[in-house]
């Protein structure tokens, strides 16, 4: 699930999942690090040291759990650090003790006993799906403005007129019953869960479903925005296939670097910056 200015960062964190395969299936979406195409997965798996990606694929479809090897290889290729590939072995193990019918209590504790970042916020990927929609995490940007009032009415007007007011309040009390955000006595909404990586680890229906209404309000900015508000560009180019990942990854830094320097703390402006990269043409062969 890219998005919001700050916390929604293309950024794919193994701490968000209680499964291994939705972490590595996701970080194999069309907005992960690799996706699922034959080409890309012959490639992740060659990287990984095999020659077919057919024990790859098999991992993924849950036909059999990671070698040892593999998991090493994954590790390194992932770039996880001691504490998130821990917490991936850990899921493994948790899944073979299901899947055998053993206890699973003491890796349980084991996983609780990992001190996750207090900026990760671990849901399931069917409660992700449920915030999917574009308006979601605008609002949840837009309650951290100096500005911001509790009034649906007012963050109607706001979001320029684009999302119903039974929407408004319907993404507030999801939001609120998940707990991302919270409302004290005096009816003032806050945010308490900064860290959702949104674009990249859900499922891949709720990725094409935020992604189609950010383009959709991209596509409505070109007529209703003054282009000194707005900027639309585009480049068309040739690149070789086995560049890709790389391309994508500078993708990833550019967004970390431009958040890092743009983002305004105390700002009552919301902006969205989309990018897309994508083929324009198809093999033969397919």
């Amino acid at each position: 699930m890219n998005t919001e200015v700050k916390s929604e960062l293309p950024k794919i964190s193994i701490f968000n999942f209680e499964s291994y395969r939705d972490f590595l299936i996701a970080v194999g979406m069309p907005d992960g690090l690799y996706s699922h195409t034959s080409n890309n997965l012959l490639s992740w798996a060659n990287r990984l040291g095999y020659k077919s990606p057919s024990s790859l694929s098999m991992v993924l479809k849950g036909q059999r759990f990671p070698s040892f090897d593999m998991i090493n290889a994954l590790s390194k290729d992932l770039d996880l650090n001691y504490r998130e590939r821990e917490y991936f072995e850990l899921l493994i193990q948790l899944e073979k003790a299901k899947n055998k019918g053993r206890d699973t209590s003491k890796i349980l504790e084991r996983i609780k006993e990992i001190p996750i970042p207090s900026d990760t916020f671990t849901m399931s990927l069917k409660e992700f799906s449920t915030i999917s929609e574009w308006y979601y995490f605008v609002i949840k940007q837009l309650i951290e403005t100096p500005d911001f009032r509790n009034d649906d009415v007012w963050i109607y007007k706001k979001l320029r007129k684009k999302v119903q007011v039974n929407q408004i309040r319907q993404a507030i009390n999801d939001m609120l019953d998940m707990g991302i955000i919270a409302l004290d006595e005096s009816g003032k909404l806050s945010v308490v869960r900064q860290g959702l990586v949104t674009s990249n680890d859900v499922p891949s229906q709720a990725i094409r479903k935020h992604h189609y209404g950010m383009l959709t309000r991209a596509m409505e900015a070109i007529d209703e925005q003054n282009v000194n508000k707005r900027q639309i560009s585009s480049m068309t180019l040739k690149i070789k296939k086995d560049t890709i990942p790389e391309a994508k990854q500078a993708i990833f830094s550019f967004l970390k670097d431009f958040n890092e320097k743009y983002s305004a703390i105390d700002s009552n402006d919301l902006y969205q910056l989309n990018l897309q990269f994508f083929s324009h043409t198809k093999e033969l062969s397919e």
